[in-house]
């Protein structure tokens, strides 16, 4: 007699996939992948981020008329940043287990889709400064009773509006396991709900460095090992510029290595470099593997760069700013050196670090991580 095979628990997973955004496609791959490797099935719950509710509230974003418009002239490929999103938006068609579309909060609340278990991935869905307080990222939507969890979660500092504490007490009560990605988050979850969340690594950080490199490998290699700067500023959370540029100057002028860079830099700081702001996903990864230092401003332009062991200048507004994502990061690896606040001495920075010992520190983080992802959804 034949067996039937067992079926697998479904996850749906409701993240931020698909703003033009390296790290927000990235940590959605990577929670899909660590889900299935732990042996589950995994959706991405594709819920469309910014939707026309968040747009009336204050996010950016074209709406009705100029929506189609923008969709249209996007394909064309004309501008940069649409041949980054033509390129990103393959790679989730391409990578991503994606659910039937969802366009805003009434829709998905309306019709839910169904899985054992679902689960608010990371990057900053828990933030308030983007998401208005959609209680869609606190799965709102789920049926009664359903199991509920959090992945890695993002509240991207430690202090929450007033008009959101009610929403997100309420909904965090209902969760069978929290954790959140950040350190400092645990200072709003203590406030709301008297306990603390499970501190977990930012997803893009559960593949380790083979599995990022056989992911890049899925297209033919474009750089050369160790010959140049990745630059990667990130401003919507804090600006370093001018600052940030000055660095990379002294850097390159101290090192003589070239510079690819995913924004432009203005010509007064005669820095040497190549745009690369419309790559592919893959491309991405292959260009922080092979490189040779990076300097950013970003938290995932940080994780990718330990994740593969560069040295690192990681900008900050200061030690301790509201948006704690690089700090808690780089404090848990022991290597908080890399970490650069604005105007700090050029001379007294230090990128170079034991790797060795910030990978078995890594590795630890990430056993820890799984351990928490596997008993979540495992209970």
């Amino acid at each position: 007699m034949k067996m039937e095979k067992k079926a697998l628990i479904k996850v749906g997973v409701v993240t931020m996939h698909e703003v033009v955004n390296y790290g927000s496609f990235l940590q959605a791959y990577a929670t899909q992948y660590v889900i299935e490797k732990l042996g589950f099935e995994c959706d991405i719950i594709d819920y469309q981020f910014p939707n026309e509710w968040h747009i009336e509230r204050g996010i950016a974003g074209a709406r009705g008329i100029k929506k189609n418009i923008s969709n249209i002239v996007y394909k064309l490929g004309i501008k940069p940043g649409h041949r980054k999103k033509i390129k990103l938006n393959k790679a989730i068609n391409k990578y991503l287990n994606l659910s039937k579309r969802y366009n805003n909060p009434t829709e998905i609340k309306n019709a839910p889709p169904i899985y054992d278990i679902y689960l608010t991935g990371s990057d900053q869905t828990w933030n308030p400064k983007h998401t208005k307080g959609d209680d869609t990222f606190l799965l709102a939507f789920a049926p009664d009773n359903a199991k509920k969890v959090s992945f890695s979660a993002s509240l991207a500092g430690n202090n929450l509006e007033e008009k959101y504490k009610s929403l997100f007490k309420k909904f965090l009560l209902e969760y069978d396991n929290l954790s959140i990605r950040d350190s400092g988050g645990n200072k709003i979850i203590r406030e709301l709900i008297g306990k603390e969340a499970n501190v977990t690594l930012d997803p893009t950080l559960m593949m380790n460095r083979n599995e990022w490199s056989l992911f890049s490998k899925n297209r033919d290699s474009k750089y050369s090992d160790n010959s140049y700067i990745v630059f990667y500023l990130i401003t919507h959370s804090f600006d370093v510029t001018p600052y940030i540029y000055q660095l990379l100057k002294n850097l390159q002028e101290k090192t003589g290595l070239k510079v690819y860079s995913f924004s432009k830099i203005p010509s007064s700081f005669s820095i040497n470099y190549e745009i690369c702001h419309d790559i592919g996903a893959e491309d991405f990864i292959e260009l922080f593997e092979k490189s040779s230092y990076v300097v950013t401003s970003s938290f995932h332009g940080t994780a990718f760069a330990v994740n593969f062991g560069i040295p690192l200048y990681s900008v900050i507004d200061s030690l301790d700013t509201t948006d704690d994502r690089q700090v808690s990061l780089l404090h848990k690896l022991e290597i908080e050196h890399c970490l650069v606040p604005l105007n700090k001495p050029f001379d007294d920075i230090q990128p170079v670090y034991n790797v060795e010992k910030e990978q078995l520190n890594l590795e630890k983080l990430r056993s820890d991580s799984f351990e928490y992802l596997k008993n979540s959804l495992s209970d």
